[in-house]
C-alpha cells in the first residue's frame, strides 16, 4: 500500500485518497488566523458601494468576508470574484453577484479570463492575507483602482521532533510515495523543516502553477501539478497519477 503525506488537516481530499486504498498521513503545517484587529475591513465595508468588485483569492478570505457581511447585514449589488472551489462554497448561500471560473487554477488565470470592459477603470477591493501575492492588484492597477484590506495571518506549525524523525525515516525509506502540498506556505514551511533532501526522496505533488512555481524558485521540481484547481480534482488525479504505473517512486 503506498503512503502519501498531505500538508494539511484530514478533509475530504484525504477521504478520496483513503477511499481509493492510499494510507494517508496528515500533517499540518500552516494556520491561518483572522486577525484580532479587522477595522480596516470594517470600515471600507461601510462604504462598500463605492467598489465595482471585490476579489477573494483564498477560502479564508472568504470565511471572513462571509462572516463581516452577515454582522454588517451586507446587501452588495457588485460582483464579488472569488478562486478556488473552497471559496465559492463558503459564498454560494449567500445573496451575491458571485463570479467562479472553474477553470482556473491562479488568480493570474482568474483575472486573464475577466471580460477587459469589466474591468478598465473601475474601482475594486482585495480582501487578502498578509502574505498573499501581489498578483491582483499588480494586474488590476495598471487600468483600474484597487484598495486592499489584510484580514488574516499564516503562521507555521512546528512538527515534534519525534514526529520529525519517523517521518525522516519513512521518507528515506521510500515509504511515503508522495506529499501533497496546496499552497507556497505549505512548501516553505516543509523545507524549512525537513530541506530538500527529503523533498528529493518524494513524489513532490502540488494543486496548482503558483506552488509548483514556488519549488521552482528553490530548485525543485514538482513532479505532479493538478490540472483544476479543485481538491477533489486533485485527490482524483493524483489516484491515476499514482496507480496508472505513470509515476515512479523515488528512492
Amino acid at each position: 500500500m503506498k503512503t502519501v503525506l498531505v500538508a494539511r488537516e484530514y478533509d475530504n481530499f484525504s477521504r478520496i485518497l483513503s477511499e481509493s486504498g492510499l494510507k494517508i498521513i496528515n500533517l499540518p503545517l500552516i494556520e491561518t488566523k483572522s486577525l484580532d484587529d479587522l477595522s480596516d475591513l470594517e470600515a471600507k465595508l461601510t462604504r462598500i458601494e463605492e467598489f465595482d468588485g471585490v476579489f477573494l483569492t483564498s477560502a479564508k478570505a472568504a470565511e471572513i468576508f462571509s462572516a463581516k457581511s452577515a454582522e454588517y447585514f451586507l446587501k452588495y449589488g457588485g460582483k464579488v470574484y472569488v478562486l478556488g472551489s473552497r471559496s465559492r462554497k463558503v459564498l454560494e448561500a449567500k445573496n451575491f453577484d458571485l463570479i467562479f471560473d472553474e477553470t482556473a487554477n491562479t488568480a493570474r488565470e482568474m483575472l486573464e479570463n475577466i471580460a477587459p470592459e469589466d474591468l478598465k477603470k473601475k474601482r475594486f477591493l482585495f480582501v487578502r492575507g498578509e502574505k498573499s501575492l501581489r498578483v491582483v492588484p499588480e494586474f488590476l492597477e495598471k487600468f483600474a483602482s484597487v484598495e486592499e484590506a489584510v484580514v488574516y495571518r499564516t503562521g507555521e506549525i512546528a512538527v515534534e521532533i519525534a514526529k520529525k524523525n519517523e517521518l525522516r525515516e519513512k521518507f528515506s525509506s521510500g515509504e511515503i510515495a508522495a506529499t501533497c502540498f496546496f499552497s507556497p506556505s505549505q512548501a516553505e514551511a516543509f523545507l524549512e523543516q525537513f530541506g530538500a533532501t527529503t523533498a528529493h526522496q518524494t513524489i513532490i505533488a502540488v494543486i496548482g502553477k503558483t506552488t509548483a512555481e514556488y519549488f521552482e524558485r528553490r530548485n525543485l521540481k514538482a513532479d505532479f501539478v493538478s490540472s483544476k484547481a479543485s481538491a477533489g480534482d486533485f485527490a482524483v488525479e493524483l489516484i491515476e497519477y499514482l496507480t496508472n504505473g505513470k509515476c515512479k517512486i523515488k528512492n
